[in-house]
């Protein structure tokens, strides 16, 4: 019996380890990069390539104005997508938000540095410690949410950059599980109501929060299927258009979606081949899409890593 038992145990061993091989990203994706016409609600309208040779990050202000971050610099366009202006930064961004005040805000390695529109930088905030790394930033009133996916939690600051307090830490008392970041992908956004929003990759969920930290909702699906988020930590990046509905991309299968206000899919703005026509379909390693955001009018603007452009989408 304890022979047999040995010869299971290394057989279980060995086709394991055949099997972790290869892509763990590798499902049937001939049937589901297949998305059905009829669940498409928007068409691109639009398209524009910055002078960069990498772009990282997306804001639109309230004009319609177009900032667009990268190689060290950040590009100004109008919203007819014709270039009026830019400025140099100090480092590579990671992204980038805009102000209430033309305050143009950028992450940076493990801070956050801050802008006038005109190129004329303002301050350098300290950041949590050198383990930060901050992915989205998001601007409510006169404060300012970074999302630190090296600390695993969202950074609340003051305009000035006082830290007021951390978002998300695990807390089993308060039911809060703590952010599950398997990769460098963390994202936090405001709604039309100022509800605060911020994904949790590792559990397929967008999580709401009091400004105090205090868990409020959640929704979210772990599937391959269209109403779910799939692979190892989705979406990475999602915005909120003024009438409350979601906008999420999953990279790995390069899907942009949108769900209503409690979290029901609703629609596809985009596939793998309405956008680069070259989809990433390895999970455990970057991305096609940089960054999306909305502009007041609801564009959905994506920024397509792959090809290097910036599209516009709106509903059909």
């Amino acid at each position: 019996m304890l022979l047999a038992v040995l010869i299971l145990i290394f057989r279980d061993l060995y086709t394991s380890s055949n099997t972790r091989q290869g892509n763990p990203c590798d499902y049937n994706l001939d049937k589901i990069k297949k998305i059905d016409s009829s669940l498409i609600c928007y068409k691109e309208i639009g398209q524009f390539k910055p002078s960069l040779s990498k772009l990282y990050g997306i804001a639109v202000d309230s004009a319609s104005n177009i900032f667009v971050a990268g190689d060290k610099e950040v590009l100004v366009f109008s919203k007819e997508h014709k270039k009026t202006g830019g400025f140099q930064i100090d480092s590579i961004p990671n992204c980038i938000a805009l102000g209430n005040h033309k305050d143009v805000y950028i992450g940076i390695a493990n801070h956050v540095e801050v802008y006038e529109s005109n190129g004329k930088k303002i301050n350098r905030w300290k950041g949590l410690n050198n383990k930060g790394y901050i992915t989205s930033i998001a601007v409510n009133g006169n404060e300012v949410y970074a999302a630190d996916a090296g600390n695993r939690v969202v950074l609340r600051y003051t305009r000035e950059g006082s830290l007021l307090n951390q978002i998300g830490k695990k807390d089993p008392t308060k039911g809060i599980g703590g952010f599950i970041i398997p990769s460098m992908y963390f994202d936090v956004a405001f709604g039309a109501d100022n509800d605060l929003w911020i994904a949790n990759p590792g559990k397929h969920t967008l999580e709401n929060y009091s400004k105090d930290g205090e868990l409020i909702s959640s929704w979210g699906i772990a599937s391959m299927q269209m109403e779910g988020f799939a692979g190892c930590c989705n979406p990475v990046h999602f915005s909120i258009l003024p009438d409350g509905y979601f906008v999420t991309y999953e990279k790995g299968l390069d899907r942009i979606k949108t769900y209503n206000q409690t979290g029901k899919f609703a629609c596809v703005v985009a596939g793998p081949n309405g956008l680069s026509n070259k989809p990433n379909y390895n999970c455990t390693y970057g991305t096609s899409v940089n960054d999306i955001t909305i502009d007041y009018q609801g564009s959905v603007y994506v920024v397509d890593a792959l090809s290097n452009l910036v599209r516009v989408y709106g509903k059909k």
